[in-house]
């Protein structure tokens, strides 16, 4: 089996414009500036949700121009001599997805249709909505604990580097 290769700054680049067209378009839908493709009986969620997973496309795609510009490393870290303003954007924009992420996980568990979760053990029955909520919460307890866990990380890297503290 081959090893992967990291991606080139140019690819990196590349993936996220693409990324940040796509993520454009689910704001612009959300937004009602963009039709919905399909028309409204698509939907299955309200638009602000269409607006949070743009938004979360749109970040993605930042992130990736960002660390393509900056020549990160494969594991994500800008090089020593990156300015300030990008490791700044780089941390805001991991906060953000981390936090978009919890807030969609948080709406599905709590207020999700129950005909939409598919899936399941077919002993538990109707149970499967509940377990699936169980598994939205959980999953969204997470996300809020890393988002908490990356902000509070990466304030004080950002701010080592800074050399304010």
């Amino acid at each position: 089996m081959r090893a992967q290769q990291q991606a080139s700054p140019a690819e990196m680049k590349s993936i996220g414009i693409g990324l940040g067209i796509a993520g454009l378009c689910g704001v612009l839908i959300g937004f009602e500036i963009l039709p919905v493709p399909g028309g409204r009986n698509n939907l299955y969620a309200p638009l602000w949700v269409a607006t949070l997973i743009g938004l979360i496309l749109l970040l993605a795609g930042a992130a990736c121009v960002l660390q393509g510009a900056g020549r990160a490393s494969a594991g994500g870290e800008l090089r020593a001599d990156a300015p300030f303003w990008m490791r700044a954007a780089q941390y805001l924009i991991g906060v953000a997805l981390f936090a978009d992420f919890a807030v969609l996980g948080t709406w599905i568990a709590f207020l999700g249709d129950d005909g939409h979760f598919s899936g399941g053990d077919p002993f538990l029955g109707a149970y499967n909505g509940s377990l699936a909520r169980l598994m939205f919460g959980a999953g969204a307890l997470i996300c809020w604990l890393a988002t908490i866990g990356y902000a509070v990380a990466g304030a004080r890297k950002l701010l080592s580097h800074s050399g304010q503290w």
